[in-house]
């Protein structure tokens, strides 16, 4: 990964979904994560629940894995809360890569690199051997090239996907040429690829150090994990299957990471942004039981856009979430809850 000397799986478990699923199947997933090879996990002290499942699931294991974390914080205070709540929840001493989170801006990214700053503060850490390596991440590949050029960060962590290119033309270029490594997120657009194996495919075949997959299941560790394990070629048929996915999503689609959130009247929005994906997956009343409310929730919006101006990727999350209802609706079957 970079300069930083370690050794990393291809495949990364993406610690974001295990805080959704029940506690018992989220550890079996890490472990047999493990057990197939996938040595780098990634989480965040804002994935609520994550990183205690991954402190329980590595007991014992930890020299077999790399644990990347993040926060949030945007003061050198903050930071160190954050730090010490994610080594105790974790369960370890150290953290190998620690990542200051989702800098969207200019300013913010001002803001956390200043003098006295959490860059400071993680760098302190550094040199107290607390933390062995500070990353980044960001969802706009501008912030991640003036973070690069400063010479403070060890890895980046990004968006790419069959849709997301736009950090191969110049991003990806540059962080290795500087010896950054460079993590990828966001290979499925957060659910909303369906082609799991070639999207994948597609985004290891990058001059990438590791790809994040957020993971729940033992039956989605060993799809991701057996990608890593074979030859990285997309035939004709997989970039015509690929081609056809981004023409059907466009630019404009939610990639679930709830940034938006909260929202002021409780509304599910990625789960209504997502609607047609879920409905089309699952069928129409697993989405309704399994979304509780969401339409009632939905009609309480004041559109104060709150939503809108969290949203990473700037989506027109009203208008979408409009869509998805008249969506939803029209397709509702006979019999079935109003």
């Amino acid at each position: 990964m970079g300069k930083t000397g370690i050794s990393v799986s291809e495949v990364a478990f993406g610690g974001i979904p295990i805080q959704t699923v029940p506690r018992s199947q989220a550890l079996a997933s890490v472990r047999r994560a493990l057990d197939l090879g996938i040595n780098f996990i990634d989480t965040a002290r804002g994935y609520t629940t994550s990183e205690s499942i991954i402190g329980h699931a590595i007991k014992g294991r930890g020299s077999e894995c790399v644990i990347a974390t993040k926060t949030l914080a945007r003061t050198a205070k903050d930071a160190q809360r954050d730090f010490r709540a994610s080594l105790s929840f974790l369960g370890i001493s150290s953290i190998d890569l620690y990542q200051i989170h989702n800098v969207s801006n200019d300013e913010m990214f001002t803001k956390v690199v200043k003098r006295g700053g959490v860059l400071d503060f993680l760098k302190r850490l550094r040199r107290e051997g607390k933390v062995h390596f500070i990353g980044i991440t960001s969802h706009r590949p501008s912030v991640l090239m003036k973070a690069a050029n400063t010479g403070e960060f060890d890895t980046i962590m990004v968006p790419l996907n069959y849709v997301e290119r736009t950090p191969l033309t110049e991003l990806i270029p540059r962080v290795n040429k500087l010896g950054i490594g460079t993590i990828v997120m966001k290979p499925l657009g957060g659910g909303a690829f369906t082609n799991v194996e070639d999207s994948l495919r597609f985004v290891l075949k990058q001059p990438i150090s590791t790809v994040a997959v957020g993971l729940r299941s033992i039956k989605e560790v060993e799809r991701s994990a057996a990608v890593g394990n074979t030859p990285l070629v997309l035939g004709k048929n997989a970039e015509k299957r690929l081609e056809n996915q981004a023409k059907i999503l466009g630019k404009q689609f939610c990639r679930a990471c709830d940034y938006c959130q909260p929202c002021p009247e409780n509304i599910p929005i990625s789960s209504i942004t997502r609607a047609d994906t879920y409905v089309k997956r699952m069928g129409w009343n697993n989405w309704y039981k399994n979304s509780p409310k969401a339409l009632q929730k939905y009609a309480n919006c004041r559109k104060c856009r709150q939503c809108e101006a969290r949203c990473p990727y700037e989506l027109p999350i009203l208008e979408l979430m409009e869509e998805k209802v008249h969506w939803v609706l029209k397709h509702r079957p006979e019999h079935t809850p109003k």
